[in-house]
């Protein structure tokens, strides 16, 4: 068999299964539309040879983020590769599929119609004018300048053309609901209560009604595979109908960590802020827990001292201590100081250790993580992390020794131990 025949015969095969049915991305079926467009297969070598008109179209593809009521142009160019004219026709094509169907109208596209000498060049300008009653949302369209298709020997839902320009669509407004804490990051502790605040401004001239819920539909790979720690009834939403114009309301968050429950919990919570303008994905707030227990013994370094002589030792947690330090968990109200129980034990008992010095190091931030309605308030500093540092010493013998140490709300730390000096 001609090995061009073999692909030919594979491509059919392979063409009676795709088109049985189109999946999409949530798991539905939909159905192939009714009107099948059958272009008759083309030879294999006149595949390779690739017999289409010689045109250059610069660029291929554009982007659009428009405003409902919002226009705006681009300008296409189109070189003639050929010999001899030719005659170009812009036509916009609609995919027959996407969660938003533009409408032919709103692209208009000039001239409507040019001949193109040989080895010349057209500009075209392609306009969209969005109108104030369409949907949020994405939209993408073709603009075939020629009728010519890519051949191919089976079926097709719609042609694929040579001579095409690509434009998508983002069509958007102004969110008039503000989201302070669009995350909300912590490390909580088994048996304890946890709560938190979530800030929403209405920059409208209306109410906007609000109903928070808990999504459950989102799982999370951690270390150890997939795990949910926590059940919906654990968290407690409350939270008020709406959010008046012009004003800023709040919405709790109360956690309640079973005793016997660790590990990694991601969820978010939905705001169901009902504004058109504010997309799905863009009304919900993150959760990101990592639940644990305070440890019971402490961690414990051995080390040799051949001779007698003073020792200093240095522990810090680390930088961001207990979560949540950080601009995005500022309704948080868990966080704690981290201290240590640290000791120092050998043969003959214990050395007696003295704090030298403590401190405790931040880092602040005034930047672009801060919500608008907090630039001119208490709420410009931004606390990003904090640590927290102790440094004991001692005059202790040779021999075999123990550093013990006991952290307490740090989920890890740094020692140091310097002899002598």
């Amino acid at each position: 068999m001609n090995r061009y025949a073999g692909i030919v015969t594979a491509i059919i095969v392979m063409g009676m299964f795709v088109f049985a049915g189109i999946s999409s991305t949530s798991g539905q079926v939909i159905e192939a539309p009714e009107k099948i467009i059958s272009v008759p297969p083309m030879p294999a070598g006149d595949m390779q040879a690739g017999n289409f008109t010689k045109l250059e179209i610069s660029p291929r593809y554009g982007n659009f983020r428009l405003q409902p009521g919002e226009s705006k142009e681009m300008t296409i160019t189109i070189r003639n590769r050929e010999k001899k004219t030719v005659s170009i026709k812009p036509d916009v094509v609609i995919q027959p599929y996407g969660e938003y169907m533009i409408e032919k109208e709103w692209i208009t596209v000039t001239p409507d119609s040019a001949d193109i000498g040989a080895e010349d060049s057209q500009k075209f300008t392609v306009k969209a004018s969005i109108p104030k009653d369409a949907s949020i949302g994405y939209y993408s369209a073709q603009i075939a300048f020629t009728d010519e298709v890519i051949p191919v020997p089976y079926p097709q839902p719609f042609p694929s053309y040579v001579h095409s320009f690509g434009l998508s669509i983002d069509v958007w407004a102004p969110p008039k609901i503000q989201i302070m804490s669009p995350y909300i990051n912590d490390q909580l502790e088994a048996g304890k209560e946890s709560d938190y605040e979530i800030k929403l401004k209405n920059t409208g001239d209306k109410d906007i009604g609000i109903s928070p819920r808990i999504g459950s539909d989102m799982g999370y790979m951690g270390p150890y595979g997939r795990v949910s720690t926590l059940t919906d009834d654990a968290i407690t939403i409350t939270a008020p109908k709406n959010v008046p114009a012009g004003a800023v309301e709040v919405v709790k968050i109360h956690v309640k960590v079973p005793a016997d429950v660790k590990g990694y919990y991601n969820g978010y919570i939905d705001l169901g802020i009902d504004d058109p303008s504010v997309r799905e994905w863009e009304g919900r707030v993150q959760l990101s827990f990592n639940i644990w227990k305070q440890p019971v013994d402490p961690f414990v370094k051995s080390f040799n001292l051949k001779e007698a002589a003073p020792t200093t030792i240095e522990i810090s947690s680390n930088f961001f201590g207990m979560y949540p330090w950080g601009p995005w968990n500022q309704g948080t109200k868990t966080a704690k100081e981290p201290s240590f129980e640290t000791s120092l034990e050998g043969a003959d008992g214990k050395a007696e250790l003295k704090v030298v010095k403590t401190v405790i190091k931040g880092s602040v931030s005034m930047g672009s993580e801060i919500p608008p309605w907090e630039i001119e308030s208490t709420g410009i500093y931004q606390e990003m992390g904090t640590q927290y540092i102790e440094t004991y010493s001692a005059d202790i013998p040779a021999g075999e020794w123990k550093l013990k140490v006991l952290p307490r709300n740090t989920d890890r730390f740094e020692y140091t131990i310097t002899i002598g000096g």
